[in-house]
């Protein structure tokens, strides 16, 4: 009797079996390997106490600027903070310094207060520019991404607020170590 169609049939089962099985534990794989990725770069606990030390030196400053900017504009989302905001040390030069080598020892790449009630309308914005990558268009964005960076965008997109609070401070960090630099990212309430 000739079995030779038989074992090539029962082969090949056993490659499609064998390649199926390796696609879903890769997928899986690949998935756990992705939020623990996401778990580490957002919202370390390192980095929560560096925005909340971070937030209590600059509410010595005039963090009420810019938060007085997003009150007075309804349609605003967001204000950029730094050292180049106007009028951020206005009676307070000596603190000019001291905030500035803070950032740079703490590698800030970029410090926003966010409304808290805005992050729906953000996240609504983010899908939508992500479908058209011209987010100019949409009205309800307003040029929302022109000073944000696609990764501060997709930290932002999981944000979620389980507190009362009106505004949020986010920090954007860049660290650098060997040539390989890696962004973490967390907010405290303003």
């Amino acid at each position: 009797m000739n079995k030779k169609g038989f074992v090539f049939v029962e082969t090949i089962v056993a490659i499609v079996v064998l390649t199926s099985s390796l696609l879903i534990l890769y997928s899986s794989f690949a998935n756990v390997l992705q939020s623990e990725k996401t778990r580490i770069d957002y919202d370390d606990v390192s980095y929560i106490y560096r925005t909340h030390y971070l937030k209590e030196r600059l509410s010595e400053v005039n963090i009420d600027l810019p938060i007085q900017e997003l009150v007075n504009d309804n349609d605003k989302y967001f204000v950029t903070v730094g050292m180049e905001y106007p009028n951020l040390f206005i009676n307070h030069e000596n603190y000019k310094n001291f905030i500035s080598k803070l950032i740079t020892d703490f590698e800030v790449s970029q410090i926003i207060i966010l409304k808290e009630n805005k992050i729906d309308n953000l996240k609504d914005c983010t899908l939508e520019c992500s479908l058209d990558k011209d987010c100019l268009e949409y009205e309800n964005c307003n040029g929302l991404y022109m000073n944000l960076s696609d990764n501060m965008l997709n930290y932002l997109k999981t944000l979620y607020i389980d507190i009362s609070c009106n505004y949020i401070l986010v920090v954007e960090y860049n660290t650098c170590q060997k040539d390989i630099c890696q962004n973490y990212y967390s907010w405290v309430s303003v």
